[in-house]
């Protein structure tokens, strides 16, 4: 899957970079329909907004999270964007 980044008030490091992607490119293996993405990381107050827009085939998936920690907030928005996923998948099966 591809994606970009975008960090706002963050500074985006190479350590940052490998957590990001060791986390998200396991979604891939939630649906094939992925087309590319984009990562929005955001620093507001001293918390921590991870924002993720998915287009797929045919919709757009819109998740978003908030910690105080930018690691915590990056872990929760991939198990929303599984759970996501997996009832996109589920949908277009149910269609079949």
């Amino acid at each position: 899957m591809k994606y970009n980044i975008v960090a706002r008030n963050i500074e985006l490091t190479d350590s940052l970079k490998d957590y990001i992607s060791k986390r998200l490119d396991s979604l891939d293996r939630y649906s094939r329909h992925i087309i590319n993405g984009e990562l929005i990381l955001e620093e507001l107050r001293g918390r921590y907004t991870a924002e993720m827009v998915l287009k797929m085939k045919g919709n757009t998936i819109a998740v978003k999270a908030e910690k105080k920690d930018l690691y915590q907030s990056i872990d929760e928005l991939k198990d929303i964007l599984k759970k996501q996923l997996t009832k996109y998948e589920d949908k277009l099966r149910e269609r079949k």
